[in-house]
């Protein structure tokens, strides 16, 4: 009757919470007990594997490429808030300009490194230029305490209240024709944009976003060159001949009347007596791999967050339905780092960075009350476009209708500002009003 207290034995040893019970099973398990430090540490090695990824396999090309087509797509729209129409066009035309050769680079390092870095410089002629700088040019290697509660941490420096104060930049970015490790040049937090993405709490620098399928990307990667290169090799290989009496079984080239193995069309060759022919059959067990491969994509896709399809390009398995269920989820988290990232930790601040140059230039009046006119903006995030552009038409018509949705919403959502549509649709009007009063000729 002991079997009873041995069930009950192991069911209260297993009431606990398993997560942080140790145990054979837990053994070699990873942990992650100081997270900031452990992706301080691990930010330079997931960069560069990264990088090398990124240019040397499809899957690591494609994974920022798509990123960057979901985040910035043709283009970002901005619309001042200034009450003069003509004033409006200028901002956003000026803005914009300088915005559209930045914005592409800036979010593939984003993607790529984890993190990006936007130096703020006024030129000679009282322009606004933003450079793009490496993110290995914020001296990683540089940390020390300044005093006061005061200190640097991977050329990130922070004062006494917990903020980020400065930047510490070197001259010339490593691994550059001009490049040296120097002494670090110390460039106002007011001076510059860090854009990243914090896992944790307190985090200084960023990773790779691609940091959770490198090892396996990597192992992917080969997996995928190894089956090509056994396949080739397999298909080099005709056949096999055998000879019981372990001669050639006179298929001897240099030997008079040898049998000719050559393979043509429509041939039909005579064997010598005893020997025998086992042809190579290359390919097999290859649908195995292919099943077993696409799992692994499945995997990678998923750890990058995007979608299957989006990642391969394998669209044999997906349906409308399936299809619209992952896009629609890919594009929520999409939405949710154009908001937090490109325009919550760029955007903005480049804007009002912007407006505050051109005031000191002259270009726009620099009382308080006018700044804040022309302070006030709206950034348009790119549009989505769908594979059944009827129905969605016709449920945001219903939408518009029932009040549910204004014209406005809509049109931002496509991408579009609704001010230079209404314009078109004027023009078109007047266009079409014009040639409606044309007189017939005779």
């Amino acid at each position: 009757m002991a079997w009873p207290f041995t069930i009950l034995g192991r069911v209260f040893r297993r009431s606990g919470i398993e997560a942080g019970a140790g145990g054979r099973r837990w053994q070699g398990a990873q942990m992650l007990a100081a997270p900031q430090q452990a992706a301080l540490a691990a930010r330079g090695p997931a960069k560069a594997r990264a990088a090398a990824l990124t240019v040397n396999t499809p899957y690591g090309a494609r994974i920022v490429e798509g990123w960057v087509a979901a985040l910035v797509g043709k283009g970002w729209q901005v619309r001042a808030g200034h009450t003069d129409a003509e004033t409006r066009r200028q901002l956003n035309d000026g803005f914009e300009s300088m915005l559209s050769p930045l914005l592409v680079p800036l979010v593939r390092a984003l993607v790529r490194d984890g993190e990006a870095f936007v130096h703020l410089r006024v030129s000679g002629d009282g322009q606004l230029r933003p450079k793009l700088l490496p993110a290995d040019q914020i001296d990683p290697a540089l940390s020390r305490d300044l005093g006061d509660s005061g200190r640097i941490i991977a050329g990130v420096e922070f004062d006494a209240e917990e903020q980020v104060a400065a930047y510490h930049v070197l001259r010339e970015a490593p691994g550059s024709p001009f490049g040296a490790w120097g002494e670090a040049v110390r460039i106002p937090a007011s001076d510059m944009l860090h854009i990243f993405d914090p896992l944790f709490p307190g985090q200084v620098r960023g990773l790779s976003w691609l940091a959770p399928v490198l090892l396996k990307l990597r192992d992917r990667d080969e997996a995928s060159d190894a089956l090509l290169m056994a396949l080739k090799v397999q298909s080099l290989i005709t056949g096999f001949v055998s000879d019981p009496e372990g001669g050639a079984a006179g298929f001897d080239a240099e030997a008079s009347g040898g049998v000719n193995v050559s393979l043509e069309p429509g041939a039909m060759r005579i064997l010598p007596p005893g020997a025998e022919v086992k042809f190579s059959t290359p390919g097999q067990g290859l649908a195995q791999a292919v099943d077993f491969l696409r799992a692994q994509d499945r995997e990678i896709a998923a750890g990058v967050g995007l979608t299957f399809e989006m990642l391969t390009g394998d669209l044999g398995e997906a349906n409308y339905s399936s299809a619209r269920v992952g896009l629609l989820d890919f594009r929520r988290r999409a939405e949710m780092l154009q908001r937090l990232l490109i325009e919550g930790q760029c955007l903005r601040a480049l804007w009002s960075r912007w407006i505050d140059v051109q005031a000191l230039a002259g270009a726009i009046p620099p009382d308080p009350a006018t700044l804040a006119e022309y302070r006030a903006v709206r950034f348009v995030p790119p549009g989505w476009q769908w594979v059944d552009p009827r129905n969605e038409v016709e449920a945001e018509v219903a939408a518009i209708g029932a009040g549910l949705k204004s014209r406005e919403e809509v049109v931002a959502a496509r991408g579009r500002d609704i001010d230079e549509l209404d314009a078109e649709r004027a023009r078109d009007r007047a266009r079409d009003a014009g040639g409606d009063n044309k007189e017939t000729p005779k």
